[in-house]
């Protein structure tokens, strides 16, 4: 969660994510846009692993702006405006590629030719893909509400990962009881408590994998899991491939290990 508006448009790949309590699917030619202070989080990178450019855009970008009315700070914290999560339109996907080749070729006063393509970006976000002041007010209540419920469970296990869990454990540590606390779970996350400690489990042993040279039972262990077979078995389960092949292809992409 942060309080700038992310912008993300895939160029290749497909990916899922998780953007308040919904879960959107997305492949090349989509635009996802990401409210301030809306938890997101990327629940699969897809089969060829999603790629997209990424904007993020201050909510006060154009505040020094005289001539613009684009006050983005007043109209979505203070107006309660929300904009909508997944879109497909053309033209702002020309307009995003075009802020990319800006970047790139750097020619005089690129700055300025970004700020005025953004500007145009957000002038059609707010006519076209606004969601009403009801709709989005209700909306950001419901998110911010469902994840403050089971914040202490998600920093546990990013603080103690490697250690045993149970669900009642964890449910204890939000002060909800269990079958509560597994429907928000799974509600905010896309996952249950223990699908999601598992995944997290593997993604910190891939880091270390390819930055570190402790063994394979050594990271095993060190992560959490009760033997390295099954270590293994989950790790390929996540990623397709083995452990040893990882650790054997180093940080190439994910793409070219199978």
């Amino acid at each position: 969660m942060h309080e700038a508006i992310e912008i993300k448009y895939f160029y290749e790949g497909t990916a899922t994510l998780l953007i308040g309590t919904n879960t959107v699917s997305v492949k090349a030619g989509d635009i996802v846009v990401i409210n301030p202070y809306e938890f997101h989080a990327t629940v699969d990178r897809g089969v060829k692993g999603g790629k997209y450019h990424l904007f993020m855009v201050p909510l006060d970008f154009f505040a020094n702006d005289s001539k613009s009315d684009l006050n983005l700070r007043s109209l979505l914290l203070v107006d309660k405006n929300l904009f909508k999560t997944h879109i497909k339109d053309e033209r702002m996907s020309k307009i995003l590629l075009r802020i990319v080749q800006e970047n790139a070729d750097k020619q005089p006063f690129y700055n300025t030719a970004v700020k005025g393509l953004l500007m145009e970006f957000f002038c059609l976000m707010l006519r076209n893909y606004t969601l009403n002041k009801d709709t989005s007010d209700t909306l950001q209540k419901d998110t911010l509400r469902s994840y403050k419920l089971i914040e202490p469970a998600l920093r546990h296990i990013r603080d103690n990962f490697a250690e045993p869990f149970t669900v009642d454990m964890l449910a204890n540590f939000c002060g909800l009881s269990k079958h509560y606390f597994c429907r928000v779970f799974k509600t905010v996350t896309g996952k249950t408590a223990m699908e999601y400690l598992r995944d997290y489990r593997i993604k910190v042993s891939d880091a270390m994998l390819t930055n570190t040279d402790k063994s394979i039972n050594q990271i095993s262990e060190q992560c959490g899991f009760e033997s390295v077979n099954y270590y293994c078995r989950c790790y390929k389960a996540h990623y397709g491939f083995s452990p040893s092949k990882r650790r054997a292809k180093g940080d190439a992409p994910f793409e070219s290990l199978p």
